[in-house]
């Protein structure tokens, strides 16, 4: 496991986000990804519970189709979001995965609206040739409990 090509995988995918490349972005999901973001602290279900996001690739699909549509006038003008990853811990995880635990906070402006998001982000990756595809993008937010305001791009 190398642990400096995992990092460079985890700001890779955050560069992507924050450039708005959201196809490139869906690109690192595995086809049997998914994306979760709890609603509640500790949650260990995502089937058992709300979530506030829960997505396969498929439905995360949708909504890249979504985000780059020239008629989404709700995301007129477009969103504009900065990554920052911190206390990266990474270990071998069940399957010959791997699995990246970062704190993450995430500014996200459109419109004169500034929104942040904190909070930990568990990847787990699987090796794919010289690179990795992410099997699991989980979003734990501290605040996952209180009232969140709707997500106009990934965070």
């Amino acid at each position: 496991m190398d642990r400096a090509a995992v990092e460079a995988f985890l700001y890779r995918e955050a560069r992507l986000l924050d450039d708005g490349r959201f196809e490139d972005w869906l690109a690192l999901f595995a086809d049997d990804g998914l994306y979760w973001i709890p609603a509640l602290p500790g949650q260990t279900d995502c089937f058992g519970a709300a979530s506030i996001v829960h997505e396969d690739r498929t439905v995360l699909r949708m909504r890249v189709r979504r985000l780059g549509h020239p008629r989404a006038w709700s995301l007129t003008p477009q969103p504009r979001c900065s990554h920052l990853l911190g206390n990266i811990d990474v270990a071998p995880a069940a399957d010959g995965e791997i699995e990246a635990v970062a704190s993450l906070q995430v500014a996200i402006y459109r419109d004169g609206d500034r929104t942040r998001y904190d909070g930990r982000q568990t990847v787990r990756l699987r090796p794919d040739g010289g690179d990795f595809e992410i099997a699991l993008k989980r979003i734990d937010l501290i605040d996952c409990d209180g009232v969140q305001c709707v997500m106009p791009v990934p965070i």
